[in-house]
């Protein structure tokens, strides 16, 4: 029973001894297998929260709040032009009779 690599074969002993060759076993240093491990596991809400996250909603909530702000002052400027042309009108009836 031979394996098949490119257009040579191999014999299933050979191909054996040559895994057994080239996959060395390798110990990992630790701060590989510390850097491996917080990235396989991460709990919600065991880290504080990230300083772009936070950052982002911030300027959300800035950029809402100009939003609101911009639009009271549009319909308080509205409803004093209103009132503008209500009194002018008052005025201008009042001088005529």
């Amino acid at each position: 029973m031979g394996v098949g690599y490119g257009t040579q074969r191999m014999q299933r002993s050979e191909l054996e001894a040559w895994l057994g060759r080239v996959f060395v076993p390798v110990e990992p240093g630790e701060r590989f297998i510390g850097r491996l491990r917080g990235r396989l596991v991460e709990l919600r809400g065991a880290r504080p929260t990230r300083g772009w996250t936070a950052m982002i909603v911030v300027i959300g909530l800035l950029v809402g709040g100009a939003l609101w702000f911009s639009a009271a002052i549009r319909i308080v400027l509205a409803a004093l032009a209103i009132v503008g042309i209500l009194v002018q009108k008052r005025q201008s009836k009042r001088k005529q009779a």
